[in-house]
């Protein structure tokens, strides 16, 4: 189970923000480049990347930030935010990231994934952000859905991509705990393998859910926990 720390990037800084809220971030660093050094100190591989501005305003306003902790880092970068053509997707594919993460544009247009899925050469990975009722939400959270959390996986695994990022808004930033129901019953009915975020607030929600592993968590992505000191990364990734 990989534990994966997040860098959420506004105007260039680090932030953070509350069940999806862009009127409620918290800025935490100025350089996310020294904040994946940072992290990186403790071993991980990989880096959860999202330009928020990019989720706004459609199309990737942060990537050279992934490109410069790229150069400077040896870590894998997941990247997301604005990722909405086959054009945005071959200059991502052409810095040099290692997964890129498609939301609101697979959610918009799902005819297309497949397309997408082989233009990238498999290193598509989709996030599905929900909020109340399991609804999905888009548009760097700004837009709902009537689409369910379970059925759309259900087509996402039909398409043949296997791996999906799943956020709890209601919880992201919150510090409340993982919403462990939710994720068993989503890997029950959909049989993918998911990445889990949102709600993560200490070293009791990796223990829940490094014992569900099995069911098919790849990975655990930690953002506003780390930040505020309340679970100790070394003792995270030797529970993984």
């Amino acid at each position: 189970m990989e534990i994966i720390p997040a860098i959420d990037i506004i105007d260039g800084a680090c932030v953070r923000l509350y069940k999806g809220d862009y009127t409620k971030k918290v800025k935490y660093f100025d350089d996310p480049v020294e904040v994946a050094g940072k992290w990186l100190n403790y071993g991980i591989k990989w880096i959860h990347l999202i330009d928020l501005d990019g989720a706004r305003t459609g199309f990737p306003e942060n990537l050279d930030i992934a490109v410069k902790i790229k150069k400077k880092h040896d870590v894998l970068i997941e990247y997301g935010g604005g990722i909405r053509s086959l054009e945005t997707l071959d200059k991502v594919m052409e810095a040099g990231i290692d997964k890129i993460i498609l939301g609101t544009k697979a959610i918009e247009n799902f005819e297309n994934l497949k397309e997408y899925h082989a233009r990238s050469n498999g290193r598509i990975i989709i996030s599905l952000d929900f909020g109340k009722q399991n609804m999905i939400f888009q548009k760097g959270w700004l837009s709902g859905s009537k689409i369910s959390l379970f059925d759309f996986g259900k087509k996402i695994k039909e398409s043949g991509i296997k791996e999906v990022i799943i956020t709890d808004i209601s919880r992201d930033g919150t510090l409340e705990g993982v919403n462990i129901d939710v994720f068993k019953k989503f890997l029950e009915e959909t049989g993918l393998k998911i990445y889990v975020a949102g709600g993560v607030s200490g070293i009791n929600d990796i223990k829940k859910l490094k014992k569900i592993e099995s069911l098919g968590i790849k990975g655990v992505i930690i953002g506003k926990a780390l930040y505020e000191g309340k679970i100790d990364l070394k003792e995270a990734l030797e529970i993984s």
